[in-house]
């Protein structure tokens, strides 16, 4: 058996084979990606689904979720066949705010390590001034 360090499984129930490597998705589809050595030598590391809805009126809606979290949720209008397939993001659009939930961290860090160098060359300064 080969060795692969990252890992998914994939479960689509639209299929006969929910285990398929490339497939379309009716309803919803999940993955569960693990990292390690092997299959049998690996870790979970995250979960995607993707789910659709077909509205009364015609409408769809889409929704990603990562571990459980929706991530993203769009709106298609499926009455308007003028518009080619013409995704519209709802407010559940939340690229912005994860990108401040992940990156402020990192962010304070560099301010941090900044700062830091700034007080070590204003420590050098008055040592050389004699204070």
């Amino acid at each position: 058996m080969r060795q692969y360090p990252i890992w998914i499984d994939t479960h689509n129930p639209s299929y006969a084979n929910q285990f398929s490597k490339s497939m379309g998705v009716k309803n919803s589809s999940s993955s569960d990606i693990k990292i390690g050595t092997s299959a049998k030598n690996s870790y979970e590391f995250v979960k995607t689904r993707i789910e659709h809805k077909l509205e009364d009126d015609g409408s769809r809606i889409y929704n990603f979720y990562v571990d459980n979290e929706l991530m993203k949720s769009a709106f298609y209008n499926g009455r308007d066949k003028i518009a080619k397939m013409s995704l519209i993001y709802t407010a559940k659009d939340r690229e912005d705010e994860l990108k401040s939930r992940y990156f402020s961290k990192w962010k304070k860090e560099e301010q941090d390590q900044e700062q830091k160098i700034r007080n070590e060359r204003y420590a050098e300064r008055l040592a050389v001034n004699g204070q």
